[in-house]
């Protein structure tokens, strides 16, 4: 494995996770995990539904969860899909990393997992981190999922060729990936920087190669496809590996 790649943790696969033997996940009699999943809505509305939908599994892998839905416009049309599926709505302004935190002040759960309205996780997701959340050592890490375009454009593969490539070797994951981390590690950290792009990779330069893990559960994410935002998502990472100040960067996409 090259040096730089990002450590992945012997965690099950999607395709594993069939039937009784998903069931099957965490130490007997180990404690149920106080998850707080935080939903920023920023841009894919539409699809927080599907969002919220993937999360209806956790209790049935011992996770006591809460999820929480950032709103800034505090939309009638999200409210009612939030709390339809049993979330509570948090109305926040301000810049995305900004949102992510008042979801981070507002939670309770020992355990964040950050999400955006567009991201859906596949089957699987939670006995990941239940397995995750299980190790001692990984208290003080974070770990995102894999990334899976749902889009049948063939730019989109390029797309998924290209956040593989800074997941591996450049140590930088989107933030549509998801981010699974402590609530008092993320603290420890400083919170999730105050920046309405480039938050994620601010976030990731600070946990660092050696405590982020990938996991192999993909999250599917509707990429922007076109040449516009490949180029302009491309050149942000070139600048930010500069060391190009994020507030900079602000007018360039994810």
């Amino acid at each position: 494995m090259p040096r730089s790649s990002l450590p992945r943790p012997d965690l099950p696969r999607p395709r594993a996770m069939r039937g009784d033997a998903a069931a099957a996940v965490g130490p007997p009699g180990s404690r149920q995990i106080s998850l707080s999943v935080i939903i920023v809505v920023d841009g894919d509305a539409d699809r927080l539904g599907a969002c919220l939908d993937a999360l209806a599994t956790a209790p049935r892998r011992g996770i006591e969860p809460e999820v929480l839905v950032i709103d800034a416009d505090d939309s009638p049309a999200v409210r009612e899909v939030a709390e339809a599926a049993g979330a509570r709505v948090v109305p926040a302004t301000g810049s995305r990393g900004a949102r992510f935190g008042s979801g981070a002040k507002a939670a309770t759960g020992e355990w964040l997992l950050l999400l955006r309205s567009g991201t859906v996780l596949e089957r699987g997701w939670d006995a990941t981190l239940v397995v995750f959340a299980h190790e001692e050592r990984n208290r003080e890490r974070g770990a995102v999922y894999s990334y899976r375009a749902a889009s049948d454009d063939p730019a989109a593969r390029w797309i998924e060729r290209a956040v593989r490539f800074r997941n591996r070797w450049l140590g930088l994951p989107s933030g549509a990936q998801g981010l699974v981390i402590r609530r008092r590690f993320l603290a420890h950290l400083g919170g999730v920087p105050d920046l309405d792009r480039g938050e994620d990779l601010v976030l990731a330069r600070r946990l660092g190669l050696g405590r982020l893990a990938l996991f192999d559960v993909a999250a599917q994410v509707r990429p922007a496809v076109g040449p516009w935002p490949t180029c302009a998502g491309a050149l942000r990472l070139v600048l930010f590996g500069l060391r190009i100040p994020p507030r900079w960067l602000q007018r360039l996409g994810d």
